[in-house]
């Protein structure tokens, strides 16, 4: 038998932040999805029809590389919302210079391709990191959470 209370072993409450956090992430990837994906399946289908097979590869690549940086966005807010409020804007900014340099790269290897086309690929991954975006500051305003706590 242990001599510990159970209010001991309990752990210890989370940080006022990390729910606002949590919550925060949850709104702004559920909006982001909502207006980003329909984008990504009108680039591919406009790709497919203005530019045929090279198009409808590249509006692919441009889909799937535009809704995977955004779901690193969201899912390094989530990861990281147990760290402290300076912890949660160093994951972002780390995020957002990560997602940077990985399409950089992906762009200096594929620079002059012709296993796709580029305008394809350009426009879709434009339009599916627009409409990301904007979704997630329609659920950043639309989840009414504090974002600042004292």
């Amino acid at each position: 038998m242990s001599d510990e209370t159970p209010a001991e072993n309990a752990a210890p409450a989370p940080a006022p932040h990390v729910k606002t956090v949590l919550k925060l992430a949850k709104a702004m990837q559920r909006n982001a999805i909502v207006i980003a994906v329909p984008l990504a399946v009108i680039g591919v289908v406009l790709s497919l029809v203005l530019r045929g097979s090279s198009g409808l590869i590249g509006g692919l690549i441009g889909a799937v590389i535009g809704l995977g940086l955004g779901f690193v966005g969201t899912g390094v807010m989530k990861g990281t919302a147990q760290a402290s409020p300076t912890g949660v804007m160093i994951g972002a900014m780390a995020s957002f210079g990560a997602k940077f340099i990985v399409l950089l790269v992906f762009l200096i290897v594929f620079r002059g391709t012709t296993l796709f086309d580029n305008e394809a690929f350009a426009f879709t991954l434009l339009a599916v990191t627009v409409g990301w975006i904007g979704g997630e500051v329609v659920g950043f305003i639309r989840a009414k959470a504090p974002s600042v706590d004292v």
